[in-house]
């Protein structure tokens, strides 16, 4: 057995003398580490050497008993103080107490009562080494099962050595359960989960093998020694789970639970079975406990009507229809109830049309949050979605509100193409920008320019320029003005440039088209 360190610090000599001699520290499992003459010496062996056992003289010059007392406290070292004083002031009781000493001796007393402060701080030591080993054994258990449900941890000889490191044995005849519900706002979270280990605790008693927070709102619990004809005893056990949480805590709990697992390097596929349990009850909201049956395969004409419904939904989005918008989402829901697939792969659909609305309106120069009255993350949002109710009122949400204002900018699409014409009319022959077009319509610059160019064909400074050129001829033709007073009129900084810029686009220059 490691011994305790003891320092024991008084400024008279003959009181370290006698401490030292007259106390058999070798039988009390302590080995004396310093003997100091000041506070100051004390704070030295705690910075450096970690002494378990502090025995203190209230008063010493510099730093005292107290003082040094007062910063284990607040810095919440592992050592234990004991306080000696000559006098039984209770004053000095007080701020014993107050810094958490362990015993407050009086120096002209026997010394039986500092052999027996010495014992009781190696007993708070005991108790919190055993706390610490069950935090560390506590942390190493739910680390395990997390690292193999999120799949970190796959290797089998890894698998088994973590297992044993955590005291873990799962041999046969285990289940994993996941227990989705509903989170209460008004409670704190930390609370609500201990609460909930607590309760699982009670239902399962000796099966459970442990309970852990997966996210939010799910949590798995390893139950272990359930029988092989186990379905009635886990309907008896998960319906008074159920009513439990929906009654008195209304977090309105569903459940899922795996099946019977053989060996440790099952386990993962237990908690997907768990989940995947869990999720028949996204479309029948009134079964709320699901056992493990088989997964149902998707059928690849399935798979292409719901790729056919999401191009008929997409069509519909870009086209502001959101009544086909619906009919298309409606039938995808449809299929994919039909064809049993799991939820992951539903929340997985609406992630899809999320994005391809959220490309949709950026394409109109708008941001889907400020379209979508939805607080938070949308993405967060679909992707804990775990009922049909849920899931359907928000993608109809993002599916109605893209569908409306695609419709609206459809619709001044044709008005806004029309005031940057009116506006290129009026302004061509300045210097004109395409930012300036922009400021005095009231939209960014690259929508515009990417409107004008959808619905034209052609791109804003190409037109401003074919007006140019138009003018130019026009002028050139029609009237006897000098080449570089149509240049100076139109906008261009030199005749040079302007002789370039006309041939370019007619591929003559000035002078010929004139003479011609």
């Amino acid at each position: 057995m490691v011994a305790y360190k003891v320092v024991i610090a008084d400024d008279e000599p003959i009181v370290r003398k006698a401490m030292q001699a007259l106390i058999d520290w070798e039988g009390m499992d302590c080995r004396l580490v310093r003997l100091a003459a000041n506070g100051q010496e004390v704070m030295e062996e705690l910075q450096n050497g970690k002494p378990d056992i502090l025995i203190l003289d209230i008063q010493m010059p510099g730093l005292t008993g107290i003082d040094l007392a007062k910063y284990v406290w607040e810095n919440k070292l592992p050592c234990r103080v004991i306080l000696l004083t000559a006098y039984a002031d209770f004053s000095y009781a007080q701020q014993a107490i107050k810094y958490d000493v362990v015993d407050y001796v009086i120096k002209t007393g026997a010394f039986d009562d500092l052999v027996t402060a010495v014992e009781k701080a190696k007993a708070e030591l005991r108790r919190a080494e055993e706390e610490h080993d069950l935090e560390n054994q506590e942390a190493l258990r739910e680390n395990f099962f997390k690292s193999v449900f999120d799949g970190s941890l796959y290797q089998e000889e890894e698998i088994r050595a973590r297992a044993r490191q955590a005291g873990i044995s799962l041999e046969g005849g285990y289940f994993v359960t996941v227990v989705h519900f509903r989170p209460r706002e008004d409670k704190q979270r930390d609370y609500e989960y201990s609460s909930l280990k607590n309760f699982f605790s009670m239902v399962f008693e000796h099966r459970l093998v442990y309970s852990l927070v997966i996210s939010r709102d799910v949590m798995a619990v390893i139950l272990d020694e359930i029988p092989e004809d186990y379905q009635k005893l886990m309907q008896g056990k998960c319906a008074e789970v159920a009513e439990m949480m929906d009654n008195f805590m209304k977090l309105y709990v569903y459940i899922g639970v795996s099946g019977r697992g053989e060996d440790i390097l099952e386990l993962k596929k237990r908690y997907q079975e768990a989940e995947y349990a869990e999720g028949a009850s996204f479309f029948n909201e009134k079964s709320k406990i699901n056992f493990y049956t088989g997964v149902m395969v998707q059928k690849s004409e399935d798979m292409v009507r719901i790729e056919k419904e999401m191009e008929n939904l997409t069509h519909s989005l870009r086209k502001g229809s959101k009544a086909d918008a619906f009919d298309a989402f409606a039938s995808i829901l449809e299929c994919q109830e039909e064809s049993g697939g799991p939820v992951s792969s539903i929340v997985e659909t609406g992630l899809r049309i999320y994005a391809a609305c959220r490309k949709l309106l950026a394409e109109h120069d708008q941001n889907i949050h400020d379209i979508v009255p939805c607080a938070g993350s949308i993405s967060k949002r679909i992707y804990s979605c775990r009922h049909l109710n849920g899931y359907y009122e928000i993608m109809r949400t993002i599916i109605g509100s893209t569908a409306d204002h695609v419709s609206v900018a459809s619709s001044n699409k044709s008005r806004l193409i029309y005031e940057c014409r009116q506006y290129i009319d009026e302004h061509y022959e300045e210097n004109l920008t395409v930012s300036e077009i922009s400021r005095h319509i009231g939209v960014s610059l690259s929508y515009l320019s990417r409107v004008f160019k959808a619905s034209t064909g052609n791109t804003i400074i190409n037109y401003i320029n074919e007006k140019k050129i138009e003018k130019a001829k026009d002028y050139l033709a029609n009237t006897d003005m000098k080449i570089y007073e149509i240049a100076d009129k139109l906008g261009f900084e030199n005749t040079t440039y302007f002789s370039y810029f006309f041939k370019k686009y007619t591929g003559m220059s000035p002078k010929d088209y004139k003479e011609n």
